[in-house]
């Protein structure tokens, strides 16, 4: 016959099994405590202490979030990793660099499109190929440099466009104002100042350069249109008469020149007298210019 064991014990065989059968039930081991859950203690001591593990709590939810974690860190490192440059002067790093990012080997690689331009603006802006070389200079990738060219045309037009509007409101105000003060005469005006303009310009180009300048202000149209009817009047002489930086011989051919010209101020009985003593004084400027040979 066996003994039953101490009640107090915690152990206990079973009254119902038969002679020579023990069963070992416990009441106190194996018993699961609300708050013992600990996933680090299975963890080796370097990994356990790392720094890293420091942000995750010895938790259920730690354990999940230090998981979570873990999981971006595989979709990170599936992508393809390009190494960073270590300096401007890193020449290998650079070239892996750029073969990763996709930026041509040649300036000419970028295939900038062409771009409408307004005729006035093309000979001063940049053209594609410089802005290509300075687009692979900077290591801009074919879609930074796309960009930045169609960027760089649409401010270059509208700033065109601008000044455009600026200039015609400009002279809508000016061509407002002189037929103010000319009235029937604006038009007669402002082709004798276009007459000056051709009669002097040795080009095209320089003539449209004068008349966008001088025509901006009512000053300058003004000027022209003076000019111009000194020339429509016969009055060039008056122009002659201002200009004595003249060599004696230069001097002698212009006096020669103006005595034998029976229409000039100087021989004209015609002439007003303003414009005869203006002519007289002209001519004894020449006079003295011309003395300074003999003396």
């Amino acid at each position: 016959m066996t003994d039953n064991l101490d009640p107090q014990s915690g152990d206990n065989l079973d009254q119902g099994a038969g002679e020579g059968t023990e069963v070992y039930t416990s009441s106190a081991t194996e018993v699961f405590q609300e708050g013992a859950f600990s996933w680090k203690e299975n963890l080796n001591p370097d990994l356990k202490n790392a720094p890293f593990m420091q942000k995750f709590d010895d938790s259920k939810e730690g354990l999940g979030k230090a998981m979570e974690s873990y999981g971006n860190l595989e979709k990170l490192l599936g992508h393809e990793k390009v190494p960073i440059p270590k300096g401007d002067d890193d020449v290998e790093g650079w070239t892996r660099f750029s073969k990763a990012m996709g930026i041509p080997s040649k300036s000419e690689g970028y295939g900038l499109p062409n771009m409408e331009l307004p005729e006035e603006i093309k000979g001063s802006a940049l053209n594609k190929e410089r802005f290509a070389e300075i687009a692979h200079a900077h290591k801009l990738t074919p879609s930074q440099a796309s960009g930045l060219w169609k960027l760089y045309n649409e401010i270059g037009i509208e700033n065109y466009n601008k000044a455009m509007s600026e200039y015609e409101k400009s002279m809508g105000e000016t061509v407002s104002r002189l037929k103010g003060e000319w009235g029937d005469t604006y038009e007669t005006n402002i082709e004798l100042g276009q007459m000056v303009i051709n009669k002097f310009s040795s080009d095209e180009e320089m003539s449209n350069y004068l008349t966008a300048v001088l025509s901006k202000d009512p000053r300058g149209i003004k000027f022209l249109a003076k000019i111009g009817d000194q020339f429509a009047e016969n009055k060039v002489g008056e122009f002659q008469m201002k200009r004595f930086s003249k060599a004696p011989e230069e001097a002698m051919e212009e006096i020669n020149k103006i005595r034998n010209d029976m229409n000039h101020p100087y021989n004209n009985s015609k002439a007003t007298a303003k414009e005869h003593d203006a002519a007289v004084d002209y001519v004894n400027n020449l006079y003295k210019i011309a003395n300074k040979a003999n003396g």
